[in-house]
């Protein structure tokens, strides 16, 4: 070979092997720095308006593939390990890339297909639901095993107002404010506003919601002039050093006052090392004090670190929510603090004291007197005392209102109505004290008294016992005599009256009328003889007829007033009348007629003599 076919093989052999190699060594580079680089980068969701005013419908700009040009930028300055997502969005949303991963170019070439296939035709502006998918594929990435070691940024790119006209229960842009709560600061969100109209107004109140946490931006550039800068503009914000959190449980469980947390781990990020401290902040002053860590923690850079959290309840804490916030800070004050909300609920406390009293005895229609309870309590609020069991004719005259409850011990003066038809005997019952607060169960404790009958009352029953034996005793007599009351309260009239009737024989009166004389119809119990028969004044003697009851028995007596008096032929003073007896006065006689009122058969006297 010569030295000149010898320099040529030097000259451009060699360089062909020292390129050759060059691109070997930087292939293998390239691999390397996709394994190492996965963890840490930044997972881009596209979301881009496809409304046909962004390609210049109704007298605007067309800008629709400026914008395509600068998503295509943003695939080329995507780095190793970062995913692309892309949403287009009309009247409707429609997923173009899912999370394609950027390990090659070849990567990238597919999604550059995808944009340049992407099409402004869409009549309406669903923003609302734009932003509400962008969300939720953001809550997914979060999900992710390797999400603390990720950062997710959504850019919006649109030109206009929403314009959800004829689109049937469309989405709010407000409406999803509940995701971003849920995603806990997780997601940058930049809002591109592209129109050289006003842009939408709701996507500024959006970017600022607290819920974001100061992550939310609006970049505008009317008419796309600047989107070239895009990525150069959005990059630095994602890059600079920061910490991230993620709290597994919301909430701790109920603690009891006076106890100690269960260890509760948040899981913490930096994208640089650093070392952080967590405080905790109590703006209701509950005295809750945080116990663990106490001391400095080292974070490695894109490491997770599970930080222990364990919190001292004071004995005396106030039952219910305490809206504590745990403060995250970085001693390098290049990044920025992370606040994490944590409610803890501390268990209520309420009893009733004593948990059983003795109202002592009371007269129905009175109130008791005041027996005081005593409520130790670690809630505030209202409560209602109730009467439960044997209370029917018991009401609560005090208190008549809703108490009132305070941390501590609160008195409770009761007193108890009777009602005036209450019947005597032991009442035993439970007073119910019920709080208004949900976190508090209610108490009991057990009541005890004994009802007193009032004097009148016991007059009164035994009168209505007294006319009831009265009452039973009349309808056996009723019965007995086969009479109606009527009849027997005729009877009763005329139990003193005399019966019968006296026929005069001699002289004989000149009116046949007045021959016989009727003792029934005179309705007396006594009378004088001369009364009833005028010739007997003029005799110089003179007797009376009167009832007499003699062993349970009515009898008729014939009594001597003055003078002689014969019964039968035989002087009498006082004697009692059989039917058909012979009265003599005098000159003049009189027969007896009692009829059913023989005399007995037995010779008998009859007389008695005074």
């Amino acid at each position: 070979m010569s030295f000149r076919y010898l320099k040529h093989w030097l000259k451009f052999g060699l360089v062909r092997s020292i390129i050759f190699l060059t691109v070997i060594s930087i292939s293998n580079l390239c691999s390397a720095s996709a394994q190492t680089t996965n963890k840490g980068g930044i997972d881009w969701i596209l979301v881009v308006d496809t409304s046909a005013s962004m390609r210049g419908v109704g007298r605007t700009k067309n800008i629709f593939e400026p914008v395509k040009k600068s998503i295509t930028e943003f695939v080329n300055t995507a780095r190793l390990g970062d995913t692309v997502t892309i949403y287009s969005f009309d009247k409707d949303v429609t997923l173009n890339a899912n999370d394609i991963t950027i390990n090659s170019n070849p990567d990238r070439g597919k999604l550059k297909q995808i944009i340049s296939s992407l099409q402004a035709e869409g009549l309406r502006t669903h923003t609302g639901k734009a932003v509400q998918k962008a969300l939720q594929h953001s809550a997914l990435l979060n999900k992710r095993p390797d999400a603390l070691g990720r950062t997710v940024s959504i850019v919006f790119l649109t030109d206009g107002l929403e314009d959800v006209r004829g689109i049937p229960n469309p989405v709010s842009i407000p409406g999803n404010t509940q995701f971003l709560r849920e995603q806990q600061c997780k997601p940058y969100i930049f809002f591109v506003s592209l129109g050289l109209k006003e842009h939408e107004k709701q996507l500024n109140d959006f970017a600022s919601n607290p819920a974001l946490c100061g992550k939310g931006q609006v970049l505008r550039d009317p008419g796309g002039v600047q989107l070239n800068q895009l990525a150069q503009n959005i990059r630095p914000a994602l890059i600079k050093p920061k910490l991230d959190v993620n709290l597994p449980t919301v909430n701790l469980p109920p603690v009891l006052p006076g106890a100690t947390t269960e260890p509760l781990k948040i899981n913490s990020i930096s994208n640089v090392n650093t070392k952080v401290n967590l405080q905790l902040e109590d703006p209701n002053q509950s005295g809750i004090r945080l116990i663990s860590p106490d001391r400095t923690i080292d974070l490695v850079a894109n490491q997770a670190t599970a930080i222990p959290v364990r919190l001292q309840i004071p004995a005396n804490a106030k039952g219910g929510v305490n809206n504590l916030r745990l403060v995250l800070i970085g001693a390098d004050q290049a990044v920025a603090p992370i606040k994490i909300d944590l409610p803890v609920t501390i268990q209520s406390q309420l009893q009733i004291e004593p948990k059983k009293i003795d109202f002592g005895s009371i007269e129905a229609g009175k109130t008791t007197e005041t027996q005081i309870f005593t409520v130790p309590t670690n809630i505030s609020g209202t409560a209602s005392l109730q009467l439960q069991g044997n209370s029917k004719d018991v009401s609560i005259a005090e208190p008549s209102a809703a108490i009132s409850l305070q941390p501590g011990e609160t008195k409770i003066p009761v007193q108890l109505q009777i009602t005036d038809s209450s019947f005597a005997g032991d009442r035993t019952f439970t007073l119910v004290l019920t709080p208004d607060n949900s976190i508090a169960s209610p108490v009991s404790a057990e009541a005890h008294l004994y009802i007193l009958m009032p004097l009148w009352r016991k007059i009164v029953i035994w009168l209505l016992l007294v006319l009831l034996v009265l009452l039973i005793s009349l309808i056996v007599v009723c019965l007995i005599q086969r009479k109606t009351p009527l009849e027997l309260a005729e009877d009763f009239r005329n139990r003193d009256r005399l019966e019968g009737a006296l026929v005069v024989l001699e002289p004989l009166p000149q009116s046949s009328q007045d021959e016989e004389i009727s003792l029934t119809h005179l309705q007396k119990g006594r009378v004088c003889l001369s009364d009833l028969i005028p010739a007997i004044a003029t005799t110089n003697s003179d007797a009376e007829l009167v009832t007499v009851w003699r062993l349970g028995k009515k009898n008729i007596d014939i009594r001597c007033l003055k003078g002689v008096i014969f019964v039968n032929t035989k002087k009498i003073n006082t004697d009692e009348l059989y039917d058909e007896d012979i009265i003599e006065i005098g000159n003049v006689k009189l027969l007896f007629n009692w009829i059913e009122h023989r005399r007995p058969s037995e010779p008998s006297s009859g007389q008695t003599n005074f």
